[in-house]
């Protein structure tokens, strides 16, 4: 059986431009964040979905792990999660 980890969840917002992923990142802005223990890569997800499903807006989770050593695994299975985007016009994206 794995070893529960504990794990800090960030929601940034997010949409989607044609075949690209857009991140807002506003400095100063509350986001949404969740402190989670987790045993296992599968049981971590489920509950990062569960998280992001329940935010409702289109968004991709951050998560960090906050023991000692990352378990094997954690990069592979949380460096594309992005949850309910919605599609916006190319170009729409503001660098300001």
């Amino acid at each position: 059986m794995p070893k529960s980890i504990e794990y800090t969840i960030t929601l940034y917002r997010a949409h989607k431009e044609g075949s690209f992923i857009v991140t807002k990142f506003d400095f100063g802005e509350e986001r949404p964040t969740r402190h989670i223990t987790a045993a296992g890569m599968d049981d971590l997800v489920a509950q990062v979905t569960a998280f992001a499903k329940h935010h409702g807006e289109g968004c991709r989770a951050s998560v960090r792990c906050l023991a000692a050593r990352k378990p094997p695994g954690f990069k592979k299975a949380t460096e594309n999660l992005v949850f309910n985007l919605t599609e916006h016009p190319v170009g729409t994206a503001s660098a300001a």
